[in-house]
């Protein structure tokens, strides 16, 4: 199980990859949980054998601690392990994909992202 530290209310960001989901805990008690699930990308040519795809599909706050940035957080982890597990994403919760399109730093995992001519590999 991943986890960190982070920000608002100082909760702990965790990956609990056997339940398919990362959880934000102020101390044992889950305050957010980010639900996904994967599947196999298409290959070059079409096919499903290329990278991993994880399907952002649901994020979910606790009614009193929504608005503190808990969501926020809770999604640049769950992407920050998604690149470091060389992923791509599908952002099929709108918070998620709303969340990635505000911050062009994360606009390469999507599944959907243009690839670069150049050959930038982050």
């Amino acid at each position: 199980m991943d986890e960190t530290s982070a920000g608002p209310g100082a909760v702990r960001l965790v990956h609990d990859d056997d339940r398919d989901r990362y959880e934000a805990l102020d101390g044992d008690v889950v305050v957010a949980v980010l639900a996904y699930g994967d599947s196999d990308g298409p290959d070059a040519e079409g096919g499903a054998l290329g990278l991993m795809v994880r399907d952002l599909r649901s994020t979910v706050v606790a009614p009193d601690r929504s608005g503190a940035g808990i969501g926020s957080a809770i999604v640049r982890f769950a992407l920050d392990d998604i690149r470091g597990q060389g992923m791509t994403v599908r952002a099929t919760c709108w918070f998620a994909r709303g969340w990635i399109e505000r911050h062009p730093e994360y606009q390469d995992l999507l599944e959907d992202a243009p690839q670069d001519q150049e050959g930038d590999a982050r």
